[in-house]
């Protein structure tokens, strides 16, 4: 078996037998897809992907970007690997670690992959293999259930918290990007702000939402004020990613993000092409609209001198498990210190 590395510019051969991949793929997304390597957010990130081939079939694929001296292939809520059903799961894993390898350079110091499921082979090839648990990993609900039936599924709170929001007069339509990106972005600001965390420049999140056929947007209205905007990645034939949301933190009375949520998940149902809608998380807040956990796994290379990276992870990983063994009371005046330090504890 071989591999390819592909940056943008790939050829529609490539691409057609990249995406033949996905359509044989379990856990296909809109970022294993070929699209990725055109993807805004990661433009000046040095994006690739590398295919496992076996002749003129790709039989397996991961993707990923560079950032400062780490190459990161996915997170555990949304991993970037994919291999087909019908594949040598050891041969595929053990051709996509050596390209990893060998894509990465001499000044790469930390590789990180994500997978949907455990992948022994990379354990072999050198990788630490790490099981990722909730809050981490991801929701999954499974889209060949009825909009009935996956509103059943929900706990009798969510599900009266949405009808709450309907009663309310929330009304829900997806973004006309012409119409309503400005009053986005505004709220985009505002809520990156009161957070303190970074957000994207105008022109870079405008693009973003531009670009038609991998991106749902959804806006909630209340009273003719947007109170909220929950985004959604997709891949036809593959997944719908719950990928972000911003909101008014004075207005979530009115249940505007549990019914964009909802919203999200009617609207994956309707096209009737996708097999299942990733929360891309499983926080409480998401654990309460039913499904079933999908616990990932987390497989990384530390280059770093003795190996830092990994020795700092497995301190925070012991420090998550003691912190968990508290009594619940103890646990939130902990998170209350962590707020006003800077921290978190999840």
């Amino acid at each position: 078996m071989n591999y390819e590395i592909v940056e943008p510019g790939l050829g529609l051969a490539c691409a057609s037998a990249w995406n033949a991949c996905l359509d044989s793929s379990r856990f296909a997304t809109h970022y294993t897809g070929p699209e990725f390597l055109d993807e805004a957010y990661f433009r000046d990130k040095r994006p690739f992907a590398i295919l496992a081939t076996d002749a003129a079939t790709v039989k397996g694929v991961v993707t990923g970007f560079f950032e400062n001296y780490d190459m990161r292939c996915g997170d555990p809520g949304s991993p970037h690997l994919c291999i087909r059903h019908d594949a040598d799961v050891v041969a595929v894993s053990t051709t996509l670690a050596a390209a990893l390898r060998a894509h990465a350079g001499r000044n790469t110091a930390f590789i990180s992959a994500s997978s949907w499921v455990e992948i022994p082979a990379l354990q072999v090839a050198g990788f630490r293999g790490k099981v990722v648990n909730p809050p981490l990993c991801t929701i999954l609900l499974d889209l060949s259930k009825s909009k009935d039936e996956l509103f059943r599924a929900c706990s009798e709170t969510r599900r009266n918290k949405i009808r709450r929001a309907i009663k309310a007069g929330v009304d829900v339509r997806e973004m006309d990007v012409e119409k309503d990106f400005d009053n986005y972005y505004q709220l985009y600001r505002d809520w990156s702000e009161e957070r303190n965390v970074p957000y994207q420049p105008y022109g870079l999140q405008r693009s973003v939402f531009e670009k038609k056929g991998n991106r749902l947007a959804l806006v909630a209205r209340h009273e003719g004020r947007m109170i909220g905007v929950s985004t959604f990645r997709y891949r036809r034939k593959g997944l719908v990613e719950y990928a972000a949301n911003v909101s008014r933190r004075e207005e979530t009375r009115a249940r505007q993000n549990d019914l964009l949520l909802w919203r999200g998940i009617e609207w994956a149902v309707e096209q009737g092409c996708f097999t299942g809608f990733s929360m891309a998380g499983s926080h409480f807040f998401l654990q309460k609209f039913g499904g079933v956990t999908q616990v990932t796994w987390q497989y990384s290379l530390d280059r770093t001198i003795l190996r830092s990276r990994h020795m700092r992870e497995s301190a925070r990983d012991g420090a998550m498990r003691f912190y968990k063994r508290l009594p619940a009371g103890i646990q939130q005046r902990v998170k209350k210190v962590l707020r006003r330090s800077g921290g978190e504890a999840d």
